[in-house]
């Protein structure tokens, strides 16, 4: 089976020998670049997403890793040596190959072929386009996290620290919470993306 999937080499999945390269934190483009120049074929899955720019409230599609420290390799590339790992591990944030119980670790052609299926047809799309074309909505994730009642911390603004009971969604998607201000309930509306989870052994009544 052969699979094409955006910014990645189109290769033959079965009858390889898949592998996987731990690399350094923040190095997974450039050993994935620097591998691809060398004559590997690897295969590195991302994940799409909307970035906000709070001052102008616009959103940007970006991507990254879907696993930062990790890629996937096809081991040898032609005319190598099958157990050689020297050329791999002198690549620059490379760590190396991960181990199983009798060497670097095999991995099944199904898998791999399942996750670039998987990112092929969107799943690891995260951008409003994806999801509206999935048949999500941002207001129906919002209405399931933020049920009424439930407890969160606000992480930025004026009340950072500040526990915070979800009273509402307004119509333009912004959490409507109550927040204790100088002993008294007070709403106060924010954006969904400054409400972080309140640990379990830390909920406790607002009031």
């Amino acid at each position: 089976m052969k699979i094409k999937v955006p910014n990645c080499m189109a290769v033959t999945i079965q009858d390889r020998r898949w592998f996987v390269v731990r690399v350094k934190g923040g190095m997974a483009d450039s050993v994935f670049a620097e591998l691809r120049e060398a004559g590997y074929d690897v295969y590195l899955p991302r994940r799409r997403y909307d970035k906000q720019n709070r001052r102008l409230r616009v959103l940007t599609e970006r991507s990254e890793p879907l696993m930062p420290n990790y890629v996937f390799i096809v081991h040898p590339r032609p005319e190598q040596v099958a157990d050689d790992w020297s050329e791999v591990r002198g690549i620059n944030g490379v760590v190396g190959p991960l181990k199983g119980a009798v060497g670097p670790l095999l991995i099944p052609a199904k898998v791999i072929e399942v996750m670039m299926t998987a990112e092929f047809e969107g799943v690891y799309d995260e951008t409003k386009a994806a999801k509206r074309a999935r048949g999500e909505t941002d207001r129906s994730r919002l209405e399931k996290r933020f049920g009424i009642g439930r407890q969160f911390i606000v992480t930025e603004g004026p009340f950072a620290t500040f526990l915070a009971e979800v009273e509402t969604l307004t119509h333009d998607d912004r959490v409507k919470a109550l927040v204790n201000i100088f002993g008294r309930m007070t709403p106060v509306e924010f954006e969904p993306d400054h409400l972080e989870d309140l640990p379990k052994k830390r909920k406790r009544k607002v009031a």
